[in-house]
């Protein structure tokens, strides 16, 4: 059977598309990849970013260092991102509105870690 390099590469071949097929998608995220952007866009558009930052740029930084305290903070007890505070379409809770203090003060004054 493997006499032949035309069974090898066929063997190669298929084997490789097999793989290819396999492990080529993307992992699931559970959404967080569209969350994350709706939060990122709903805080760059609002009057908080307009106020606080004196470019795009900034606003820019300063969201997605919110962003990062908001998945640090909230992943460990399974908060959503808190998307409402900057749309003004709903109230968040109480946790979600404290980390939110909190990382505005620390990404406003350049501190990036929580």
């Amino acid at each position: 059977m493997f006499r032949n390099p035309r069974s090898l590469l066929f063997i190669f071949f298929f084997a490789s598309l097999a793989a290819l097929l396999v492990f080529s998608g993307d992992p699931p995220d559970g959404g967080r990849t569209d969350a994350n952007r709706d939060f990122l866009a709903a805080c760059e558009a609002s009057p908080f970013a307009a106020q606080n930052t004196g470019s795009t740029e900034a606003a820019v930084r300063v969201c997605s260092c919110i962003l990062s305290w908001h998945r640090k903070e909230g992943e460990a007890t399974g908060r959503p991102l808190p998307a409402v505070l900057y749309r003004g379409d709903g109230a968040a809770g109480t946790a979600a509105a404290a980390v939110d203090e909190r990382a505005r003060a620390s990404c406003l004054s350049g501190r990036v870690a929580p």
